[in-house]
């Protein structure tokens, strides 16, 4: 027998609160019924005892910035572009080197002009030197020989005798290789590539605060939408429990018991991957802000302290497109490639030119040692006049014997087909890098008009999830209101509490996607926000590790 709704609602009014003490008419409740069995789940994102950092948004840019493994790898590079050109700037250090050796020679008497029997002849040797590749493709060289010999033949005048020899060479290009050669263009790209390799670390500093910022905001998400499945599903067991109490009076059908348990069970589930879900956030976040791979770190609770606020950001579209198409990293790294490729182009047509070469240098002598005054060729002594090295250094500085030569080497090949294919392939090249630059420029300019629409999209979503999050609020109330007066159904109470749940998600989801959208907007185009003049003024500190 059904009662009427008006003894429902009576009867419901004094059971209800009975039930809800522990003892209260047990010998009068029937069997409880079986409900499906609720699967454990991990305690790890609940466990009061789990350690627990409290963290700020700017907190959390911080450790990136000095802990993040992204930025220690992409710190290196710059730094092994630098020693790239110290190492090709090394080609035009000046290298000396010297010879020093010593030798003995004995030969045997040829001919009567050979001056004994056997020749002895001893011979020091002790030569110095230095080269200088000059930066305008040239070639300096100075040589500074000298050896000294000692030998017992008659013929000889010095004994034993000093001979030095100083020569300064110049080879300079007048035309090929004389405005770049391949030494200096590949300094110059090398340049190229290390301003390449810092935009790249300032675009690698700059998304990792972004990315953090984000996953910052997916950690509040993923913790608010886990206490929302919670609410949910106490709503639930809340509908299960009155139900059960009505069963009891018999105001309702034990099938109907039996929907409240499925959505239950339904909504259990929720919950499981809402945790799972808020896990996930807190090892992303871990990931980006530190460093050491150990159970201390993945273990530690982050609890943000900051909540994002769905107040309006302003978007100036034509602002943020201008500094986008002058400062984003892409378009800096591009149009350094487009001045690399100008280089290139440069030095194939230098190469298509004759080569003209100026050649010259300039020497002295000179010779010293005691001297031996014979009677007649080959005879005996008749005196000796000592000397030694300073006599032949005498002679070399005070050019008593000077030598000189100036020239012009010429050499062109026959069609240069070479040259000509190379200096072509050039040109193809930067025309290609141009090409890139203008389709980066078009991708950029509809990267943040779509991010400048998400934000506006965005806000609006906020707006509207917010009323009908409260509309929802005031549907269930009506809903169970309803319920309790015998006026609706345990099906229409069950779907305004799954339409109360979903909107609360819903403008979680909202609220987090917009605060994303201003960081994405800021970070497209890399300046007009204070998030990326910060990164950007952190990148000598990530750098360096402070």
């Amino acid at each position: 027998m059904i009662r009427p709704p008006q003894v429902t609602a009576a009867v419901l009014a004094i059971l209800i609160p009975i039930a809800a003490s522990p003892g209260t008419v047990a010998a009068q409740e029937p069997p409880p019924q079986e409900t499906a069995p609720q699967e454990a789940r991990p305690q790890e994102a609940t466990t009061p005892e789990r350690p627990t950092v409290e963290l700020g948004l700017q907190d959390a840019v911080t450790r990136a910035l000095e802990n993040n493994l992204d930025i220690a790898v992409e710190k290196f590079n710059p730094d092994a572009s630098g020693q790239n050109i110290k190492q090709l700037e090394g080609y035009y250090q000046p290298v000396l080197f010297s010879t020093i050796s010593q030798a003995s020679q004995t030969d045997p008497a040829r001919n009567v002009f050979a001056g004994a029997e056997k020749v002895d002849t001893d011979t020091l040797t002790y030569d110095f030197g230095a080269t200088h590749p000059l930066p305008t493709g040239g070639n300096l060289r100075v040589d500074f020989n000298n050896t000294r010999t000692n030998t017992n033949s008659v013929f000889s005048t010095f004994n034993p005798s000093f001979s030095s020899l100083f020569n300064a060479s110049l080879t300079q290009p007048l035309l090929r290789n004389l405005r770049i050669d391949d030494t200096r263009l590949q300094i110059r790209v090398a340049r190229k590539n290390r301003e390449i390799s810092d935009a790249q670390f300032r675009q690698t500093v700059v998304n990792t605060v972004a990315t953090v910022k984000q996953l910052y905001y997916d950690l509040i998400y993923a913790i608010d939408n886990f206490e929302a499945q919670k609410k949910s599903l106490a709503l639930a067991k809340k509908l299960l429990e009155e139900n059960q109490i009505r069963v009891r009076v018999g105001t309702m059908a034990p099938l109907d018991v039996v929907a409240a348990e499925s959505e239950v069970a339904g909504r259990d589930e929720g919950v499981i991957i809402a945790e799972n879900a808020l896990l996930e956030a807190e090892d992303q976040l871990r990931r980006a802000i530190f460093s050491q791979n150990d159970p201390d770190t993945w273990a530690l609770r982050i609890v943000p302290k900051d909540r994002p606020s769905a107040e309006p950001s302003a978007v100036d579209l034509a602002t943020a497109m201008k500094t986008a198409l002058e400062k984003r990293t892409d378009i800096v790294a591009a149009r350094k490639n487009v001045e690399s490729a100008d280089l290139n182009v440069d030095f194939a047509r230098n190469q298509r030119l004759p080569r003209v070469d100026l050649v010259a240098g300039y020497g002295t002598s000179g010779v010293g040692g005691t001297l031996i005054e014979r009677d007649g060729l080959g005879g005996p002594i008749v005196r000796t006049v000592p000397g030694g090295y300073g006599d032949a250094l005498s002679d070399v500085f005070g050019a008593e014997f000077p030598t000189w030569s100036l020239g012009v080497n010429v050499s062109y090949p026959i069609l240069n087909k070479q040259a000509n294919a190379a200096a072509a392939r050039a040109r193809i090249l930067k025309d290609q890098a141009v090409a890139s630059l203008h389709r980066l420029e078009m991708q950029v300019a509809a990267e943040v008009r779509s991010a400048a629409r998400a934000v506006d999209t965005n806000f609006k979503r906020v707006q509207s999830t917010q009323a009908a999050r409260v509309l929802q609020e005031r549907r269930l109330d009506a809903e169970e209101k309803k319920f309790a007066a015998g006026m609706s159904t345990n099906f229409q109470v069950t779907q305004s509490q799954r339409d109360l749940a979903l909107a609360e998600v819903a403008q979680l989801r909202a609220i987090a996607d917009y605060r994303k959208s201003v960081v994405n907007f800021e970070r497209v185009q890399e300046a007009g926000g204070s998030v990326i003049f910060g990164a950007v003024s952190a990148v000598a500190a990530a750098r360096t590790g402070q």
